[in-house]
């Protein structure tokens, strides 16, 4: 297996696509993949969560839409 600088996996080898070929050709082993990730830290509690339109999935992650009052001229 190719590692990055000082023993870690390069950003490229973490990648999701290039991380299965990488594992279909037996050049990176699913051992240091755990390995890897159970070293990372655990920043869940620095997180912040944010609320984004999912239109697609029939849903808005803000609530309803409610729509201005408008007069017959278009006006609010």
């Amino acid at each position: 297996m190719t590692v990055g600088e000082k023993g870690k996996l390069t950003e490229l080898q973490l990648d999701r696509r290039v991380r299965e070929r990488l594992l279909a050709s037996g050049t990176l082993s699913a051992g240091t993949i755990e390995a890897h990730l159970a070293g990372l830290q655990d920043l869940e509690e620095q997180a912040e969560g944010i609320a984004v339109d999912q239109p697609a999935l029939g849903a808005s992650a803000q609530g309803s839409r409610v729509e201005p009052d408008l007069d017959d001229d278009g006006a609010e």
